[in-house]
């Protein structure tokens, strides 16, 4: 199993290396394994380390200096089988994208020296694992586009986002191109994929049989959320239960996993292929990006009718403090959407001064809404 520890390493990789793998979403940091790191690091690192299964594998990206520490702890303390360091570039130019195919061709020539699988068949599998992960991204892409029109509550559609990776969790491996079961036909049709791909129907199609009033979105004020890492439930639940109805959510999970599609047909080189589908897609805090983040942010609250954005900080993010300030100004430029910062750790849906501070931000949407409309009249 490969714990994924950013959106920006492929799903592709260790899944074509015959190892089943997804994004780690944990619950919070382990009581257990204080003192590992300081306590001012965000929840979020913190809740990497742990003792992990004498097959796991960790795989770290360049992402902050917090993740660094963790890569660092997990080698020198033994607390998984292997942990890895993906080095991230900050930027999407042609010169970093090359980079970033080297380093990911690196990391999968790491892997493969672990598994017992022929590195000759290794290309046919991943072009494989390129086309399912692009069926998965576009099957819940749909999912969110039913949030972005107010049919499907936010908090029922990230649950299938989580549900959806712990199924990558459980993904067996994909066949030898060698084996006799193999065939041309198979690989087209990304034949492996199929039965996750109908368990992913199925849960979505679950999510939609529900009765009317238990699915469909209240008539709140739209608003988006966004932050550095938000894979803690509890946030949107507390926003939906405030009165607001969440329109996206630009985040890790799910925008930044699932929105955007690796183009392998354009290039011979799959590795070229991924890295520029993942250092192009909606960019995150830790990229050199701030000026295509506001517009992107900007874009999605016009969009969508946003009245408002949420922004998520885990404790002591710096990344996310200084992307704050460069999202508020700049949103404030174009057309002053209200911003409303919250920080904390994992739960933080679960406290009442998130609910009253997000009551609160609603209330003054309201006023808002109540003024536009009598300059109006």
């Amino acid at each position: 199993m490969v714990y994924l520890a950013c959106s920006y390493i492929p799903y592709e990789i260790p899944l074509a290396a015959g190892m089943s793998a997804a994004r780690g979403i944990f619950e919070g940091p382990l009581s257990a394994m204080e003192g590992y790191l300081p306590r001012d690091f965000c929840p979020y690192a913190r809740a990497f380390i742990r003792q992990y299964g004498d097959n796991d594998v960790v795989a770290v990206a360049e992402s902050c200096d917090a993740m660094r520490r963790v890569y660092d702890v997990l080698k020198y303390w033994n607390l998984a089988r292997c942990a890895y360091f993906v080095d991230v570039p900050r930027t999407y130019d042609p010169e970093a994208v090359s980079f970033y195919a080297e380093e990911l061709r690196g990391f999968a020539s790491k892997l493969l020296d672990s598994v017992p699988l022929p590195c000759d068949s290794f290309p046919e599998r991943l072009e494989l694992a390129i086309k399912g992960m692009n069926r998965i991204r576009r099957e819940l892409s749909g999912v969110f586009d039913l949030v972005s029109e107010r049919q499907l509550l936010a908090t029922k559609a990230t649950q299938l986002a989580i549900s959806i990776n712990q199924l990558l969790a459980c993904f067996p491996s994909l066949p030898d191109p060698s084996d006799s079961g193999f065939s041309p036909k198979h690989s087209s049709a990304s034949g492996m994929f199929d039965n996750l791909i109908e368990e992913i129907k199925e849960l979505i199609n679950q999510a939609l049989s529900e009765p009317a009033h238990l699915r469909q979105r209240r008539s709140g004020i739209p608003v988006g959320v966004s932050g550095t890492c938000l894979l803690d439930l509890s946030l949107i639940e507390c926003i939906e239960n405030a009165g607001l109805d969440v329109v996206f959510i630009d985040s890790c999970l799910p925008s930044r996993t699932y929105a955007f599609y690796v183009d392998n047909e354009t290039t011979s080189d799959p590795f070229y292929a991924l890295a520029e589908a993942y250092l192009r897609k909606m960019p995150c805090p830790r990229m050199f990006r701030g000026k295509e983040r506001i517009r992107r942010l900007h874009e999605l609250a016009s969009d969508y009718d946003a009245q408002g954005l949420i922004y998520f900080a885990p404790k002591f993010c710096d990344q996310a403090y200084y992307d704050f300030i460069e999202i508020k100004h700049g949103l404030k430029s174009l057309g002053s959407l209200p911003v409303l910062f919250l920080e904390g750790q994992y739960g933080v849906g679960r406290a009442g001064q998130t609910l009253t501070r997000i009551a609160a931000f609603r209330e003054m949407l309201e006023g808002t809404q109540i003024l536009k409309a009598g300059k109006q009249q």
